[in-house]
């Protein structure tokens, strides 16, 4: 009994990155169909709609970089993984930067070596060294910061790198470089008056954010957005304040799965979480939620990560020393338990995409899939 090829094509989609990959032995149609960027985008987009398929990364002070499973944080049974082999010595000591759709961005000497790869097939990718009119290195520079993301619009994979000179040049610089293509260009609609006060930008909704100020000295006053389809910065309203805490709110910006988050924390040991409901509009924030401690000696700065499965708890980064699932309706938090984890550290969330970053080959459109029978044959 043989199954129809769509029947098939569907199921495969539904299932983890690892067992595709010994998958494609099974046959040189399974082993056509799994490589094909058709079947990788529609899978990765499977993952994101069902929630499924998200992992965790763990970058420790040392620049070691660890994997778990999000899924086995519910029941306990978690353990970390260091990442080793060949991939190892390529990201030690590598600051993680960025991750979107599949893919995550670390950077090394200072931003100047900056590398993409995939969690969950293990492969990564050098980016070519940046334009000759950009600064070598950034210890040169008043301003230094990047940012990652994905470009929707283009179905492409970008990094965005800002510097700020007097010396070289007057101004902003801002280079952006594409997978697809490979290569870095420069940006000239850079804007002049704005003080960046974030080293990586945080990714969400096409785009990539830094807080920002046009006034130095005076405090946070806007987000600024850089458009990654359109290669061009925005502006975005903040949501508004506790006029209780003006005087002393403290405002980070992070990311909340795939939405942008706010988080205020105030004197009393309780924090807004503001999660942005849509973009491009005059008030696209809400507040998802209050945290409260149970105990003000508890602990200081929960930040926010991901909602559980059952879309019930809050996945929290504590002091950069635990992890701690909250409950939004019984106020309650309880600690997750992994085995292996470092006793400092930072977390962030991935998606795992099937996704090959080749170094012979640029990134490819979805409709380049489709080759003629004859040259089918000929492969095989």
């Amino acid at each position: 009994m043989s199954f129809p090829h769509q029947m098939i094509d569907q199921v495969l989609c539904r299932l983890p990155v690892k067992p595709l990959l010994r998958f494609r032995c099974v046959s040189k149609g399974w082993c056509s169909l799994i490589d094909s960027n058709a079947f990788v985008k529609k899978h990765l987009e499977t993952a994101l709609e069902c929630n499924t398929g998200c992992g965790l990364i763990i970058n420790d002070d040392a620049g070691k970089i660890y994997l778990a499973d999000f899924d086995s944080l519910d029941d306990g049974s978690s353990a970390i993984a260091e990442i080793s082999d060949s991939l190892k010595s390529i990201l030690s000591g590598a600051e993680f930067f960025g991750a979107a759709k599949g893919l995550v961005c670390v950077a090394k000497e200072e931003m100047n070596e900056i590398v993409l790869f995939n969690p969950a097939t293990r492969k990564a990718r050098k980016l070519p060294s940046a334009l000759p009119e950009f600064p070598r290195s950034f210890h040169s520079v008043e301003t230094s910061i990047c940012g990652f993301g994905y470009d929707h619009v283009n179905d492409d994979y970008k990094v965005v790198k800002i510097a700020e000179c007097q010396i070289q040049f007057r101004g902003f610089m801002v280079i952006v470089y594409s997978l697809k293509s490979n290569s870095w260009t420069r940006v000239r609609n850079v804007p002049s008056n704005v003080v960046f006060y974030l080293k990586w930008g945080v990714f969400a909704s096409g785009a990539v954010h830094w807080l920002g100020s046009k006034n130095p000295g005076h405090g946070l006053e806007t987000i600024v957005g850089f458009d990654l389809g359109l290669e061009r910065f925005t502006e975005i309203p903040f949501p508004p304040l506790n006029k209780k805490y003006i005087t002393m709110n403290y405002r980070s910006l992070g990311p909340f799965g795939e939405s942008l988050c706010i988080l205020d924390n105030y004197p009393d040991f309780s924090s807004d979480v503001w999660l942005m409901k849509e973009y491009g509009v005059e008030n696209p924030w809400y507040r998802a939620f209050r945290f409260k401690q149970p105990s003000p000696l508890e602990f200081w700065g929960p930040r926010p990560l991901a909602l559980s499965k059952s879309r019930k708890n809050v996945l929290l980064e504590v002091d950069h020393a635990k992890l701690m699932w909250y409950d939004p309706t019984r106020k309650t938090v309880k600690k997750v338990r992994i085995r292996g984890i470092p006793n400092s550290f930072y977390t962030y969330l991935y998606t795992e995409s099937l996704l090959q970053l080749t170094e012979d080959k640029p990134h490819q459109k979805p409709s380049q899939d489709k080759q003629p029978k004859k040259e089918q044959k000929k492969r095989y």
